[in-house]
């Protein structure tokens, strides 16, 4: 991570604390310097079309990625099959660019959680972009990314595969790779441990997890922390890099009054069980991680009263496509300018396959093809027939969904037409791009500039 900008006046640090959290990135216990240009997807362009990729032209069945880009498709003038499911490359890159401008004022690192998208071509634009890893949920998603070159990894979870564990040992004893996962108990630690009593040399970096009472995983009782870091440190064979939470799942987690006291008091547990194992770690930084989508502002300010050398690492996912209902309602961003706020980049374009009453046209798209986990898509724009690369802004309600069709309805019955293509935005990335194994990158006449592979 080189020349950062720091002197930011509306920061949430201090200048004191900016200098203080930048001079962490050069001391990591391992390099803190990611080598990109390892990272190789170059291969992905060779990769076949075939019946199995769906939405895609049948035109372009048998022939290569590289060649159907070739062939300069565009998504309304190429036979693409509705539904189909589109990023705007634009938008896309304006958020990866935000989000790390904003750790960079900072003074902190992103780890982007690409388990949102499973999308190497993504991926390797974060990283391109300024990102200091990768996160992950599990070792099979890290192994993907493994394969393709991506060497620092964040496992942000639990690992007690014995396989999976030995394999993250094994593969920590290559060149510049770097990966890391939680433990919350030491139940948990003694399987990990078990499943490395063999291996020659193993190495593993562990997180202790920090958790909350009803929630997911991480130790509850803060007077867990010190035995666990302690018993990690008397272990050669592991390295306690600091300590880490997830602040977007708590029960009453918004920007309410409550919902906000909710964060903060989580991330001052999250200091406090730092406070507690940094006798054990044996580098001079402590690791502290958090943050999704929705209040990593709230982590920072509460992270940056940690008293002590720390590095912050950010893992936010779901920005990076952002959406038109979920993260919209709770982000940091909403309330800044245009050039600065998070701009929705998924569309997925269906068509108008029935209009069986005056006022519903009945769509193509489904939950199938879309997450529906937070609220139903939201119509934003329309191509009526004839119109070339044209589209209008539009306006109207999808209540229901079915596996494979959207009811819409209509203010005014001439809105839509037979065969009319209506584009809609989402309100959870997470559960939108594990509909599909390719996305279409297209510019802002909706050319097709790349085909975004994805590995759930």
């Amino acid at each position: 991570m080189d020349n950062f900008n720091i002197g930011h006046e509306n920061s949430v640090f201090s200048h004191n604390a900016k200098r203080r959290l930048l001079s962490h990135l050069e001391f990591m216990p391992y390099s803190s310097k990611m080598t990109r240009g390892s990272i190789d997807i170059s291969a992905l362009r060779n990769e076949v079309i075939s019946s199995r990729y769906k939405g895609l032209p049948i035109a372009s069945h048998g022939k290569t990625v590289a060649e159907f880009l070739n062939s300069k498709p565009t998504l309304f003038g190429s036979d693409f099959q509705f539904p189909i499911g589109v990023i705007r490359e634009s938008a896309l890159r304006h958020n990866i660019s935000r989000m790390e401008q904003y750790c960079k004022e900072a003074g902190v690192v992103h780890s982007p959680h690409v388990k949102t998208t499973m999308s190497p071509e993504i991926a390797k634009m974060q990283m391109e972009a300024g990102s200091w890893s990768v996160t992950l949920a599990n070792y099979f998603q890290a192994n993907v990314f493994l394969d393709f070159g991506f060497s620092r990894v964040i496992i942000a979870n639990e690992v007690l595969e014995p396989t999976a564990i030995r394999a993250i040992a094994e593969r920590n004893n290559r060149p510049g790779n770097q990966i890391v996962f939680y433990v919350d108990s030491l139940a948990g630690l003694g399987k990990i441990q078990a499943a490395i009593s063999e291996m020659e040399n193993p190495k593993l970096h562990l997180l202790i997890e920090i958790g909350n009472p009803g929630e997911r995983a991480g130790l509850r009782d803060l007077a867990d922390v010190a035995p666990l870091a302690k018993a990690i440190s008397e272990d050669s064979r592991l390295n306690l890099l600091g300590v880490s939470g997830f602040e977007g799942i708590l029960h009453a987690s918004d920007r309410t009054e409550s919902g906000s006291k909710e964060v903060r008091e989580f991330c001052r547990k999250v200091v406090a069980g730092a406070v507690l194992a940094r006798p054990f770690v044996s580098h001079e930084k402590i690791i502290l991680s958090a943050g999704g989508t929705s209040f990593f502002d709230m982590v920072l300010e509460e992270f940056a009263k940690y008293d002590g050398e720390s590095l912050i690492v950010l893992r936010s996912g779901g920005y990076v496509s952002h959406d038109h209902g979920g993260y919209e309602l709770f982000y940091p961003f909403q309330h800044e300018s245009v050039d600065t706020k998070l701009i929705p980049a998924i569309e997925i374009w269906s068509q108008v396959i029935s209009q069986p009453e005056s006022h519903l046209s009945i769509l193509n798209v489904g939950k199938r093809d879309l997450g529906t986990d937070v609220a139903n898509p939201t119509p934003i724009k329309k191509r009526p027939v004839g119109a070339g690369n044209s589209v209008e802004p539009f306006a109207a309600e999808v209540n229901r969904l079915n596996d494979q069709h959207s009811y819409l309805f209509l203010k005014d019955p001439k809105d839509l037409g037979l065969t009319d293509l209506v584009g809609l935005g989402i309100s959870h990335p997470c559960t939108t791009f594990d509909k599909w194994r390719y996305m279409l990158l297209v510019n802002d006449e909706y050319e097709v500039v790349d085909l975004l592979h994805t590995f759930f």
